[in-house]
Formats: C-alpha cells, sequence, structure tokens
C-alpha cells in the first residue's frame, strides 16, 4: 500500500469531492499523508473556475512536482475542473503529469492509482455529470466539529459568464433519503455545525421531483440530533420562497444567515448576465428577510468590470452596496472564460479598470462591515472554538452563527478554559471591519 498525499484547491464543494477521494484511497487500505514530501502519490484537486484559480492550479501541479525530483512522490495525478476543462492541454504540456481525471470520474481514483503504479496513463475524462446518490465513503479535511454536504451537483442556471455548467454538468440531486443517512452519520462522528451546499441550493430538488424540496429536506435533516448549526450556503435571491423564509425564521438550528450571489444590481447587466430579477426584486428580497428575521447575516458575491460595465452601472452597483448593506461581501473582477456566451460580448474591460473597480468596492464594503460590526459589541453570542491563538495569556479563535468558515471573520475569546470544538456563550467587547473580541460569559 502507498503514502499517498492530497491537495484540494477552490470551493468547498471541490472539497467534498476531495474528501470523497480520500475516503476511497483510505478504504483501499492506502495510507493518508499531510506531508508532500513523504508521499508515494501525489494529487492535485484542481479548480477552473476563473482565471486566478487556472493560475494557482498549474502553479500548484509544477510545484509538486518537484517532488518526484527532491522526495518520495512517484505519481502525480491531476483531477477536478482544470481536468474537465484542459485535460488534452494538460496532457501536452505537462509530462510529469501520470494521470488526468475528470470531474465526473474522480470515484475511479483507486483503479487510476493501481494502473499508474503498472505504467498505464489514464486520462479518465468523459461525461461531468456525477452520481452522489451512494454510499460514498469520506475522510473530512475539515475539523472535527463541522462538515460540508453537497446536495446537489451541477447547474441550470446558465449565467452568460459561468462556466461551471460544462465543468460539472446539469443539476442533478441527491434524494433526500441519501443525504439525511449522511448527516445521521455525521452527527455520530460528533460533527456540530453542517454547512448545506450546492450551486443554488434553493433549486434543490426540481430534477428529480419536480419542483423544489429543500424545504422538506431542511425539515428531515433538523430531526437529526446533535447537529447544534445548519448553514445555507449558495441560494439565489430570485428563487428563494416565503416558504424557505419562514423555516429559518422559526427554526433555530437552521442558522440566521444566508448566502446570496447577487453579482451585480444595474438591470441591463443583470440581462446580459442572464441572472433573473432586476436590483428592486433583490432588494425587495433582503428588506423582506429582514423584517421576518431581523437578526439575519447576508453575504454575497460581486463580479465588477463586466464587459460593457459603464462608470453609470458600475455607480448603481456601489448604490446598492450602500442601500442593501450586506454583513459579508466578497468581490471578483470579471474573468473571460473562453466558451462562455460573456468571452464574445463587445466592450471587454481593461484589467486595470477592474482592478480600481474591485478596490473602490471593497473599499466601500470595509466601512459598511466595521458600522455593522460595531453594533455587536455589548452582544452576547454563541461561538464554535476552532483554534488556539495563543497560551499565555489564554485566547482562542472561534466563530459565531454569523460567520461560515474559510470565508467570513472570526471572533478572538479571551480567557476560556474550553476546548477545540466547544460551543460558548461569548459577549462582545471590540468590534473590527471583519472579527470581533470578546470574553466568555461564565
Amino acid at each position: 500500500m502507498s503514502k499517498i498525499g492530497l491537495l484540494s484547491l477552490g470551493c468547498a464543494k471541490n472539497q467534498v469531492d476531495s474528501e470523497i477521494m480520500l475516503g476511497l484511497i483510505r478504504e483501499d487500505g492506502h495510507e493518508i499523508v499531510k506531508k508532500y514530501d513523504e508521499a508515494e502519490v501525489l494529487i492535485v484537486n484542481t479548480c477552473g473556475f476563473i482565471s486566478d484559480a487556472k493560475e494557482e492550479s498549474i502553479n500548484s501541479i509544477l510545484e509538486l512536482a518537484e517532488y518526484k525530483k527532491d522526495g518520495n512522490c512517484k505519481l502525480l495525478i491531476v483531477t477536478g475542473c482544470l481536468s474537465q476543462r484542459y485535460s488534452e492541454e494538460l496532457k501536452k504540456e505537462m509530462p510529469e503529469v501520470d494521470a488526468i481525471i475528470g470531474t465526473g470520474n474522480f470515484d475511479e481514483i483507486v483503479e487510476v492509482i493501481n494502473d499508474a503504479f503498472g505504467g498505464k496513463k489514464r486520462i479518465e475524462v468523459t461525461n461531468p455529470e456525477f452520481d452522489y446518490d451512494r454510499y460514498l465513503p469520506r475522510t473530512n479535511l475539515t475539523p472535527d466539529h463541522t462538515a460540508y454536504v453537497k446536495i446537489a451537483e451541477g447547474c441550470n442556471n446558465c449565467c452568460s459568464y459561468c462556466i461551471i455548467p460544462q465543468l460539472r454538468g446539469a443539476l442533478k440531486s441527491r434524494s433526500i433519503e441519501n443525504i439525511k443517512k449522511e448527516v445521521e452519520q455525521l452527527a455520530q462522528a460528533g460533527v456540530k455545525e453542517v454547512n448545506i451546499i450546492a450551486q443554488d441550493i434553493t433549486q434543490y430538488g426540481i430534477d428529480l421531483y419536480g419542483k423544489s424540496k429543500l424545504v422538506d429536506l431542511l425539515k428531515e435533516l433538523i430531526t437529526i440530533d446533535n447537529i447544534k448549526w445548519f448553514r445555507l450556503l449558495y441560494a439565489y435571491p430570485s428563487h428563494l420562497t416565503d416558504e424557505i423564509i419562514d423555516l429559518i425564521a422559526t427554526e433555530e438550528r437552521i442558522l440566521n444567515y444566508l448566502d446570496l450571489p447577487v453579482q451585480h444590481a444595474d438591470d441591463e447587466i443583470r440581462k446580459q448576465m442572464n441572472r433573473g430579477g432586476t436590483k428592486e426584486d433583490v432588494l425587495r428580497t433582503i428588506k423582506k428577510l429582514r423584517k421576518r428575521i431581523p437578526d439575519i447575516t447576508l453575504r454575497t458575491s460581486l463580479i465588477v468590470g463586466f464587459p460593457g460595465e459603464s462608470e453609470e452601472q458600475f455607480k448603481t452597483l456601489l448604490d446598492f452596496i450602500k442601500e442593501a448593506e450586506f454583513d459579508r461581501l466578497g468581490a471578483f473582477t470579471y474573468s473571460q472564460e473562453e466558451g462562455t456566451v460573456a468571452a464574445q460580448m463587445p466592450c471587454q474591460i481593461p484589467e486595470e479598470r477592474k482592478q480600481e473597480r474591485y478596490e473602490r468596492v471593497m473599499s466601500l464594503q470595509e466601512d459598511i462591515s466595521y458600522q455593522r460590526n460595531q453594533a455587536w459589541i455589548g452582544k452576547e453570542v454563541e461561538v464554535l472554538l476552532e483554534e488556539v491563538q495563543s497560551e499565555e495569556p489564554v485566547i482562542m479563535v472561534g466563530r459565531t452563527r454569523r460567520d461560515a468558515p474559510d470565508v467570513d471573520g472570526v471572533i478572538y475569546v479571551e480567557g476560556t478554559s474550553a476546548q477545540i470544538g466547544d460551543m460558548i456563550k461569548v459577549k462582545v467587547t471590540e468590534a473590527y471591519e471583519y472579527d470581533l473580541v470578546g470574553v466568555e460569559i461564565e
């Protein structure tokens, strides 16, 4: 049996695929190692969503390839979105890669490794649609107290700038029974926080049941004991129903937190993006959420520099940010992705202008985040502890209900005797642009 290391890049949805590969590898008797210089097999699960992600993936492949010269590595395997999109280019330009696996074939990882040791270089890149609705072992890359649960793969929205449907296929939901079984296993393993993910969770079940079944799924999941927090990520505003909002408002364990990817506020840009609804539709949804759930935390993602974006249209976006006052906001410069409708549009924006607009958006959001965080000083919050910042004095790092893992801020808790994975009550004493400071309430 071999020692195998894996580097997972990109989003949480890609990370779930990495965890399944590790589960299959471990089930076959191989040893998972964290130190790349010890590994006989190195796997890079790549991202190919935008240009920056592609560049990171390529650099990571080249870096790990060095272990074939200076470490114990005998095989280098590339999987994920970059493989699905550029398998022939990888084969031609990177001879150091021993096998290439697409997004619909990653469950063949063990067979590919065995064949590669036998001298057979395989390229397994076929239909990107993957069947998650079956037994798939997982070795979580997250801390023991938190996990991601992918309820569907692929997407039917076909936004003009997005390559995901080509990389991941059409929407393919898992059954409610299959998802519930996985969450029950996570609960038995001690997981306290489950982050529900898909390209668009509000469309969950349409392909299986003929209509969205997100509410039915959540009602089943909240019957499972021991999971304290259910967090909903990637919910399209135009698909958000009153039924979903009411369930969040009434069920304590479904966190008052929503990630609503808006992408832009100008109506013409939204139309060209193929995003449903207008700026006013989005604002009405935000107002409805805050009226029904006053303490809800809203996160969004935005794209600046979309083809043809004028200064006036960009100002519409800035005005929208001021009015919406999102608690959390991430922005991206538009990436011209071959094979997308937007890549062929005229009036592509120069990179320096995209970057300048990105910086203006983030500067504005920094002020908004600071003001919204200031409102939490003196309040009590529930905190999930995740790491030790220092032992003398004791400072622990955790997340509140308002903070999704990896993308949001943290809270620094002073003087607690609690342990990693514990949930404690904390009084907020200081607030900054993205992070909080507090003390444990005895």
